[in-house]
């Protein structure tokens, strides 16, 4: 009789600690979702998501486990977009654009026409101050955080009709865009019919000639296999594609502060693979293309007549939308970036 109390104080110590355990180990669920294939050799956001997982999977002891539901197994796009501000599923990535039009319009800027010269122009702008109050005030706003804006590449225009040299090469044809306003603004700037759908409806409309052509990424045009249902490849390189990874603001703050610096710290790492495979994939694949597609470089007298038919159309709409201090205090950012690249490249060797 006098062990029995000792007995049940040894249960109970045994719970208490077995519950401490558990509530210290508890595992948060992250559903990650894209559009794309899930080959991570061949296209970026692929890439990004494994390296994602695993990097984020590492640095929380397996406290976060992240699940990828790729090739829109969770929904397209817009609908992805839905689901993470209701928080029915924690993360995806998509294009910036989706968001700006769904939710927050400033990050339509990013979507102005031959604006980034190149991934390291992308990188300098997205990292500015300008940038991370917007993204502050897009959680603010709308209850999605932007965990990071990824360039993913150039864009650039094909068709099954013609070949595309110049703007007015357009006319008549029906071009599909993603649905961001800038896109298709760009498409009517340079003479063309903007039809916008969702990319996963777009080779059966390509395939049917519901549309003419598009304009898209070397590593999409590739996934997708547009090449086996279009003739004609431009390099325009019109737009910079820029990537969203979001995630549900309630949750993100829901994890411990240790737990939040693993996920930004993995994603890091996941950026850096997503920018390095988009440019590596845009280099290695192109000469895949040429062998699939008639593929037409244009001249930079031909680019600069691109540039001019677009680009002051597409920031009239923004100015009007978003103010013209905004588009201005913007473009000052893009333009600095620019002059930093141009600066730490003449002071080598001096």
């Amino acid at each position: 009789m006098k062990r029995f109390p000792f007995f049940l104080l040894m249960v109970m110590i045994i719970l208490v600690f077995g519950s401490l355990t558990v509530l210290a180990e508890k595992v948060y669920v992250m559903k990650f979702g894209w559009i794309d294939p899930p080959d991570p050799y061949s296209n970026p956001t692929s890439a990004y998501a494994v390296t994602l997982k695993s990097e984020v999977e590492r640095l929380s002891g397996g406290r976060i486990k992240v699940e990828l539901y790729p090739a829109g197994q969770l929904g397209d796009q817009r609908s992805s977009v839905e689901q993470v501000r209701k928080g029915t599923i924690e993360a995806c990535n998509i294009s910036s654009g989706v968001l700006a039009s769904a939710y927050y319009p400033p990050l339509e800027l990013v979507d102005m026409p031959f604006l980034f010269t190149s991934y390291e122009h992308v990188r300098l702008v997205v990292n500015s101050d300008f940038m991370k109050n917007l993204i502050e005030d897009c959680a603010k706003k709308t209850g999605i955080r932007i965990l990071s804006l990824q360039p993913f590449g150039f864009r650039h225009i094909f068709n099954s009709r013609r070949p595309i040299k110049v703007p007015s090469d357009l006319k008549g044809l029906k071009i599909r865009t993603m649905e961001i306003v800038p896109h298709m603004k760009l498409i009517e700037a340079a003479g063309g019919t903007p039809t916008p759908m969702p990319m996963l409806e777009l080779y059966t409309a390509l395939q049917t000639k519901v549309v003419d052509g598009a304009e898209n990424t070397i590593s999409n045009i590739l996934a997708q296999k547009y090449y086996q249902v279009q003739k004609y490849l431009t390099l325009t390189g019109h737009l910079m594609g820029i990537g969203a990874t979001i995630i549900n603001e309630e949750w993100f703050q829901s994890l411990p502060s240790d737990l939040k610096a693993a996920l930004v710290e993995g994603e890091k790492t996941a950026w850096l693979v997503y920018s390095g495979i988009g440019q590596l994939v845009s280099d290695v694949k192109l000469d895949e293309l040429k062998k699939k597609m008639e593929v037409y470089v244009p001249t930079t007298k031909e680019i600069e007549l691109w540039k001019e038919k677009t680009q002051s159309y597409v920031k009239e709409y923004l100015v009007e939308k978003l103010g013209k201090d905004l588009v201005d205090e913007f473009l000052k950012i893009v333009d600095e970036a620019r002059q930093q690249i141009v600066t730490e490249a003449t002071s080598l060797g001096k």
